[in-house]
């Protein structure tokens, strides 16, 4: 064996990744990847990550995207994991949810090319947090780590809870108060260990990063929000495959913390620079509850800062009154040409079930805020008919059903054909006259 062989056999196995430095956006302070840092000890601003854009586009040109996997690893390039025993272990099964071509609820709002990302079939927690959280749970891997914590209004947590069972590490999750019940026994079905505390979830964040400091703990949406965050640009990357290679006139999306929403607007960048797509067309608007809506309402200010509220909504995975990544989402929304729209809590319920009347598709309520503020921009004439709209679906609404206001529950009738024959025409007569929600 050759020095130079016995010297390749002792480097760790690489991924195919350019990324390049951790770096703080706001000062331009520049880290080496392999330091455990989320904020510029200069500014405290969160970091991102750079890449290589340059080698990104020779090496996505040596692999032909027919023979790269369909999952959320499948453009490696242009995602933060260097580690190839790392990236292996996690979200091989996650990724590439369908692009739906929108034909019931199309045809209700006026809409011809409209399309749904629908990340409630996404694996293994049925949400779009899925992206996010295995880039978390593959940073703490190639960390050498053995726990990682989160705060969580529901979705991060069964993330966390499912790619930590399948990683093989402990998984603790902090939940605010007025959680989803179902999300925290999703949580303790898989193993992770659940702590309520008493708090919303600004403040639960705000003593996690203390706990953080205090114990070493890595979190996923706290400590290790970098890499975290980077997951997000991968609905980008997907959607526009989808599209066969032409970026969307328009995308619709809730946000919470703003992550997902700004790394789309990332996402959309980096296809262009390396020349995959042309996206500097492509529109994002934000959709909010009322109860919730620090970001669309700077946006629809035309304000530069966030200006944080204390969360009064339903749609409790979009209860983020202080977004940490807030500022992005303004920047990516105006820079784009983009809106914003805020809705009530009965807009969300009413179009969670006109979604699911019209597609077959249960949400949970940040998809029915979706639903909804798409709805109102059809109506208030910033979405054109004729272009091509994709509406994100973020979650699915199996684990929220405790918090859909109850249906009347049908009444017993006995079991002889002739009483079902005349509740069947009972129900035919009532279907009639209802609405197609």
């Amino acid at each position: 064996m050759s020095t130079d062989d016995a010297r390749d056999q002792q480097q760790p196995a690489r991924t195919r990744s350019c990324a390049t430095a951790l770096v703080c956006r706001a000062c331009g302070a520049r880290f080496a990847l392999e330091q455990s840092i989320a904020f510029c000890p200069d500014c405290n601003r969160c970091l991102d990550i750079d890449f290589d854009y340059a080698l990104a586009t020779r090496r996505l040109a040596e692999l032909p995207v027919a023979e790269r996997p369909h999952n959320i690893w499948r453009f490696e390039e242009l995602l933060p994991i260097t580690d190839a025993p790392a990236q292996a272990r996690v979200g091989e099964f996650s990724g590439y949810t369908p692009l739906i071509r929108s034909r019931g609820l199309a045809a209700e709002l006026g809409l011809s090319k409209l399309y749904l990302k629908d990340d409630s079939t996404s694996r293994p927690s049925l949400s779009y947090k899925d992206r996010v959280v295995a880039m978390a749970i593959a940073r703490v891997l190639e960390l050498g780590e053995e726990e990682i914590g989160c705060v969580s209004t529901g979705n991060v947590g069964t993330a966390v809870a499912a790619f930590a069972a399948r990683a093989g590490i402990s998984p603790y999750v902090f939940y605010p108060d007025r959680l989803e019940p179902m999300k925290a026994r999703v949580c303790r079905a898989l193993g992770a260990l659940v702590c309520q505390v008493a708090g919303n979830y600004d403040e639960v964040n705000r003593e996690c990063r203390r706990l953080a400091q205090d114990t070493g703990l890595e979190f996923a949406n706290i400590t290790l929000r970098p890499f975290y965050a980077e997951g997000g640009k991968t609905m980008a990357f997907e959607l526009v495959e989808q599209l066969h290679w032409r970026a969307p006139d328009h995308i619709v999306t809730a946000a919470a913390g703003g992550t997902l929403s700004s790394r789309v607007h990332k996402g959309l960048i980096e296809l262009q620079t390396v020349g995959m797509a042309q996206t500097d067309h492509t529109r994002i608007h934000i959709a909010q509850p009322e109860g919730c809506d620090p970001i669309a309402s700077a946006i629809l200010a035309h304000d530069s800062d966030i200006h944080a509220c204390r969360p009064t909504t339903a749609a409790h995975s979009l209860a983020i009154g202080a977004p940490g990544d807030g500022h992005l989402v303004i920047d990516a929304v105006r820079s784009r040409g983009g809106t914003a729209a805020a809705v009530s809590d009965g807009e969300i319920f009413e179009c969670i079930d006109l979604l699911a009347a019209t597609e077959g598709i249960l949400t949970e309520p940040a998809g029915g805020t979706t639903i909804a503020v798409l709805r109102k921009l059809v109506a208030d004439g910033t979405l054109d008919p004729d272009e091509v709209v994709v509406a994100v679906i973020t979650g699915n609404g199996l684990k929220t059903l405790d918090e859909h206001p109850a249906k009347p529950w049908p009444s017993m009738i006995e079991c002889d054909s002739e009483a079902m024959h005349a509740a069947l025409e009972d129900l035919k007569h009532a279907g009639a006259g209802a609405p197609s929600a």
